[in-house]
């Protein structure tokens, strides 16, 4: 069932519904101008506004330690204790990660696959992938698993960049940004259905 709601909302029902560990699914129009997203020397994105589209597949409720020293036991290495998180640390339930400084609240995820569905100017333009891929650095590993072949892909979502989140058989449309997402997603299907293959 498709429902609109607001970020506190969605955090509710995120709360209310998760009992240790949860797989859902999330749509995100995460801004390409924050800290460390782009190189910004001869950049001519920078500054412009872009989004990454992306649909994300992964559990939240994990215990990130656990989960790592669970890989590290299955490649026969040493069990290790992770670090303090750098800017924020993480609710009672392991759910949200909230900011030391801001109090902003982030869903904490382990994610197991990522779709990207484009990079998007604030008026739903659609821009050219290759090129800006040159100006995105690699996400690295953390130290904690630097040793590791596999990887815990954890990632902390700011609540203000989610648009949907599918989960316990609902699909929750967040806020303003959700329903824009959803016209400027359908607008570019129809775009993408209309071209000749």
């Amino acid at each position: 069932m498709k429902q609109y709601v607001t970020v506190p909302e969605v955090m509710a029902a995120i709360r209310e519904n998760v009992k240790g560990t949860s797989a859902v699914t999330v749509d995100l129009d995460s801004p390409m101008d924050g800290k460390g997203k782009m190189r910004t020397t001869n950049n001519p994105f920078a500054g412009m506004g872009i989004v990454k589209r992306e649909t994300l597949n992964g559990l939240i409720g994990y215990d990130y330690g656990a989960s790592v020293n669970r890989l590290a036991a299955k490649e026969g290495m040493e069990e290790r204790e992770a670090k303090q998180h750098p800017w924020g640390d993480m609710d009672a339930e392991r759910l949200f990660r909230i900011h030391r400084t801001n109090g902003k609240p982030y869903l904490s995820m382990k994610v197991t696959s990522v779709t990207v569905h484009g990079f998007f100017a604030p008026d739903g333009t659609m821009i050219d992938e290759e090129a800006i891929r040159s100006f995105i650095p690699e996400k690295k590993k953390s130290s904690t698993q630097s040793d590791l072949d596999g990887e815990v892909i954890a990632r902390d979502y700011g609540m203000e960049n989610i648009t949907a989140i599918r989960a316990f058989k609902n699909e929750y449309v967040v806020g303003a940004i959700g329903q824009e997402a959803e016209k400027t997603k359908a607008a570019t299907e129809k775009q993408l259905a209309e071209i000749p293959f």
